[in-house]
């Protein structure tokens, strides 16, 4: 990024968030160190929004109800719209528990909370560990093998899509669905062209779903979907709708951030190699790395909350009703919680990180993700003694709220 060692102007931080410039997210953290220095809490005029750095202020916005994820509740009445071009978006989102605020959320994450408790986690650690284990012998097996397509993303797909009871032969189709809809969350501007590609993809995986839902219903399983029907019959608490649109969020959320963990993971690891070597003779120290991966290298980078109410962050004013994007990104690397924060440490004690978010919303698959993790890095470890780059320079992809590579190509 041009300007590092002056103030950012105006005009830089607002094409920061309205387009993707390669060149900066390349490595972003020169632009995020100076928004913490020079503006840890800047609004963006265009947007009616403000963009918080600081960790303090990040955490306390994630944690208080005085944010808010439903805009709705400010209206003074209900605003009643003309059908809208993406109604398919529109439909899936609004029932999603990350959009919505207690007691709403409260009551649809927990009809799916059991799927990740710790007894579940337990019952589910040799199944991905297996799958682990088959996906690096077959990339063994490659002339040029790509850490992204043949082991991060599969990984966690499988995974997920085992806990769903989705067929095997159906999750090829899953990833240009996740594509298009993890798009969704980013915090630029979409085009035309994305929304209705977005909209296309959200037809399409609800119908799947409801399919799905509907064999449950008639010959239930020992998988998430059967168990919150049970739950849904047992109690009344969830429309079909509802069930569809969050088992869609646990696919898209459940793997995105994982695949890029265990990318980020694998990129940081070539980049230091003295860390890779530690790994071999302290094995132990994988859920330290994990956590340090999470911190250095955040698969998300941003989320949003609403101000529900006026409110006074530090010396800033907040008013009621405006936007805020939470820079997980650069609150990750505040010197103010962590010292010496862009040095890559696996050791690293007291790693305050805040990757999974906080509060409310603090993300319910964090203890899936961190387990799918430290048993990838253990297999890689052990199938991979040594690791190199090879092939074309490793690529982010073009998105701003997800931080993941497109592409990592690696040799023994």
């Amino acid at each position: 990024m041009k300007n590092t060692s002056q103030d950012l102007t105006e005009q830089e931080i607002t094409a920061f968030f309205n387009a993707y410039d390669p060149l900066i997210h390349q490595d972003p953290y020169p632009f995020y160190t100076k928004m913490l220095q020079d503006h840890p809490a800047y609004f963006l005029k265009e947007r009616n929004t403000w963009i918080i750095s600081k960790h303090e202020h990040v955490q306390f916005i994630l944690k208080s109800p005085m944010f808010i994820r439903e805009q709705s509740r400010l209206e003074a009445e209900p605003v009643v719209m003309d059908p809208p071009r993406w109604r398919n978006i529109n439909e899936l989102v609004q029932d999603w528990m990350l959009f919505r605020d207690p007691p709403t959320h409260t009551r649809l994450r927990s009809h799916v909370a059991y799927a990740f408790t710790p007894k579940t986690l337990e019952q589910s650690k040799p199944r991905i560990r297996s799958i682990a284990e088959n996906l690096a012998a077959d990339m063994l097996k490659e002339t040029n093998p790509e850490v992204i397509h043949d082991f991060a993303f599969p990984l966690p797909v499988m995974v997920i899509a085992d806990m769903l009871g989705v067929p095997q032969e159906d999750r090829n189709i899953f990833k240009r669905w996740s594509n298009s809809l993890a798009r969704l969350l980013d915090v630029t501007f979409l085009s035309e062209e994305q929304l209705d590609e977005g909209d296309l993809a959200a037809a399409e995986i609800r119908d799947y779903f409801r399919q799905q839902v509907r064999e449950r219903q008639k010959n239930p399983k020992e998988d998430i979907i059967s168990e919150i029907i049970h739950v849904e019959n047992k109690e009344h608490l969830l429309s079909e709708e509802e069930l569809i649109n969050n088992c869609i969020l646990l696919l898209v959320a459940g793997h995105e951030t994982t695949v890029n963990l265990i990318g980020n993971g694998m990129k940081l690891f070539i980049e230091h190699p003295e860390s890779y070597k530690l790994l071999h003779h302290q094995p132990e120290l994988i859920p330290s790395a994990v956590e340090e991966i999470l911190r250095y290298e955040s698969p998300v980078q941003f989320t949003n909350r609403t101000a529900g109410e006026d409110i006074l962050l530090g010396d800033t004013l907040i008013r009621r009703g405006q936007e805020v994007f939470v820079s997980l990104g650069a609150a990750n690397r505040d010197p103010a919680v962590f010292s010496d924060p862009h040095h890559f440490d696996i050791t690293r004690k007291k790693n305050r990180h805040l990757s999974f978010a906080a509060g409310p919303h603090f993300c319910i698959g964090a203890p899936l993700a961190r387990l799918e993790a430290i048993t990838a890095f253990q297999v890689l470890l052990k199938q991979y003694p040594a690791l190199r780059f090879s092939g074309p320079t490793p690529i982010w992809r073009n998105q701003i709220l997800f931080r993941g590579l497109e592409a990592l190509h690696v040799k023994m």
